[in-house]
């Protein structure tokens, strides 16, 4: 009897966000996942028995990665700038929440607990933004006439500006200069 093949957990996470990135949460399944991997749809379900596990494993990685790099943009020199940035690194993660209200979130125990873990990290990545925000208020960099929920939802639908258009770090000055200037010249 041959041995089942394991699966670099790196290269299974990118192989579901990308899938799910091309076929959408329907056109998700093991046996596609699989293929891509090189891997028996069998070595996937030892791993994760539902894709809806599988999934929301995934997504609460993605999250807990941009959250935790979230802190280094409060110490920065540009706070702003380094919250872009990291943005830009992770832009792929508002498309992935999309899919959200399609996953049977109490389809396990285990996709119950990664689904309330990642609400509470969305959370906290709200506070971070905040607290990003608020230290540019502080130096007077960024307006306080405007409710600071306002601002946390403007910061965040930056995730959806195309970046595919021109290079990264043009694409991070562009969207700061935006969001402290505005569209008047």
């Amino acid at each position: 009897m041959s041995r089942q093949k394991t699966i670099d957990q790196t290269q299974l996470f990118y192989e579901t966000e990308q899938l799910i990135l091309e076929a959408g949460y329907t056109g998700f399944h093991f046996k596609a996942l699989a293929e891509r991997l090189g891997v028996a749809r069998s070595t996937i379900y030892n791993y994760y028995p539902r894709k809806e596990e599988l999934i929301t494993a995934y997504m609460l990685h993605l999250i807990e990665e941009a959250v935790r790099k979230m802190d280094d943009a409060i110490k920065s020199e540009e706070p702003l700038k380094t919250l872009l940035r990291i943005w830009v690194k992770y832009a792929n993660m508002h498309q992935m929440l999309q899919i959200m209200p399609y996953i049977d979130q109490k389809a396990t125990p285990k996709v119950e607990e990664n689904t309330q873990k990642m609400y509470a990290l969305f959370r906290e990545m709200k506070k971070k933004i905040s607290d990003v925000l608020y230290k540019g208020q502080q130096e007077g960099q960024i307006r306080t006439d405007i409710q600071m929920p306002t601002l946390v939802g403007l910061m965040m639908a930056t995730v959806q500006i195309p970046v595919h258009h021109t290079e990264l770090e043009e694409w991070v000055n562009e969207v700061h200069d935006l969001l402290l200037n505005g569209f008047t010249n």
